[in-house]
């Protein structure tokens, strides 16, 4: 302890100093606390908007779009071509209801619209978004089952529209193979796809383009063609969409109507 006596005979200027000397250090703490608290208030909105963040990433994955998985029923008209050159085509409005199974599976069941009996016609699976998994169809009746594990399942000359394509597996031409059991055998055949943007314009222009709702730019039409260049679907697609606004193949052309 420093005795008062002895600090008389100090120079004035350190007497200053030990006089203002617990002054200075309450505001040196005092100015520490404040950028401790400071730092610790930025760290936690910094904590806080990371977490805001990984919350906007989750809604945006929860609400993205994916292919053949509508939210909502959709109502599809086709037009079949006619038996005889004389006779007009026969038209049908199937109405496409989806369902989200247990596993994450979308379940779309393909109904007669003007049908009182509410007996699906077929009924597609597909995996759920990211999962790998078989691509499975089921008609109602005798009209059998069909599983595809190559991202493509077709139907040729069954009347409803339910082909599903590697749609939002790239831009690029490539080709695909599917196997198919029948009488205990295995048939192999090969397909290619290709990928080609249109604008609404064009699209509208066309014919291809019947719904009332708003279409987005950046319309790609996706063509299958055999291993000989036969056509075989082709189906049009929005930007981002659940579902094709347009398809067609050698027996059937069919629009998204709402």
């Amino acid at each position: 302890m420093v005795r008062w006596g002895a600090l008389k005979k100090a120079p004035q200027f350190f007497i200053a100093f030990l006089v203002r000397r617990p002054l200075l250090l309450r505001r040196r703490s005092q100015g520490g606390c404040a950028v401790a608290k400071e730092w610790k208030n930025r760290v936690m909105h910094s904590g806080s908007v990371l977490l805001a963040v990984i919350g906007l990433l989750m809604l945006a994955e929860e609400c993205r779009a994916f292919p053949y998985r509508p939210a909502a029923a959709v109502s599809i008209l086709s037009e079949y071509a006619a038996s005889k050159d004389s006779a007009p085509p026969h038209t049908q409005v199937w109405k496409v209801v989806p369902e989200v199974g247990p596993d994450g599976a979308s379940i779309l069941r393909f109904f007669l619209e003007a049908s009182a009996e509410a007996v699906p016609v077929c009924e597609l699976r597909l995996p759920s978004p990211g999962a790998a998994g078989e691509i499975r169809w089921e008609g109602m009746g005798e009209t059998g089952q069909k599983r595809s594990g190559a991202g493509i399942l077709f139907l040729p000359g069954f009347p409803a529209p339910c082909d599903v394509l590697p749609v939002g597996q790239g831009d690029r031409e490539r080709a695909y193979g599917e196997r198919i059991e029948a009488g205990g055998r295995v048939f192999s055949k090969s397909y290619r796809v290709s990928f080609a943007a249109f604008s609404v314009a064009d699209a509208k222009a066309t014919g291809w383009i019947r719904t009332e709702e708003p279409v987005k730019a950046g319309l790609i039409m996706v063509t299958v063609t055999d291993e000989k260049g036969r056509p075989v679907v082709k189906q049009l697609w929005p930007a981002d969409g659940t579902w094709w606004l347009y398809e067609e193949t050698p027996l059937r052309r069919s629009w998204l109507i709402y």
